[in-house]
């Protein structure tokens, strides 16, 4: 073997050590393959591409076909949930305001009534209120929770965002709001 191979050889493989890693730490971003998906209290009936979900930068987990979304006025409707109890029906009811809010402070005209560049379809399937002794002992992991998804729709009715997350905050509103300012940010970056 030659000097130059040598010295070559150690390099090589620790590429293509680092290729396999990358390849597979992308397959385990997939949200099918997560442990969120196999949580059973929490339904997966409103997106329509749960196998599409990848890990994303603010949300939990997104789907974006064509990338970041170019138009600025957004219609956001009323939510929806799927979830079990009256948590989930307290949860949505915070929802329009919220994603209203924080799509505004991203830079969207948020309007009431169509035709908008896209509209926002949402619903909570999980929300959660740990009981007082939980909340007094279990630390931040005892929080109020709340489980969301969004589907953005264009002009014409395509999808063009799918977005799923799990927030936690001190009360189910204040959860609401924080996981709906993660979704916000997603949503004007595109990932």
């Amino acid at each position: 073997m030659s000097h130059f191979a040598r010295k070559l050889y150690p390099l090589a493989t620790a590429l293509l050590f680092l290729l396999a890693s990358s390849t597979a730490l992308r397959a385990d971003q997939k949200f099918l393959s997560s442990d969120d998906a196999k949580e059973k209290d929490e339904p997966q009936k409103f997106l329509p591409d749960y196998d599409k979900l990848v890990k994303g930068k603010d949300a939990d987990w997104v789907y974006f076909p064509n990338g970041a979304l170019k138009g600025k006025t957004v219609l956001v409707k009323e939510f929806e949930h799927n979830g079990k109890g009256r948590e989930p029906k307290e949860a949505a009811s915070y929802g329009k305001e919220y994603m209203e809010q924080w799509l505004q402070k991203q830079g969207y005209d948020v309007v009431d009534k169509g035709p908008a560049d896209y509209t926002v379809e949402g619903n909570i399937f999980n929300a959660w209120e740990p009981s007082g002794a939980a909340r007094v002992w279990g630390g931040w992991g005892a929080n109020p929770g709340v489980g969301m998804e969004l589907i953005i729709k264009d002009k014409s009715g395509a999808i063009v965002a799918e977005i799923r997350e799990k927030a936690k905050g001190s009360t189910i509103h204040d959860a609401v709001e924080n996981g709906l300012e993660d979704c916000a940010k997603d949503i004007s970056k595109g990932k």
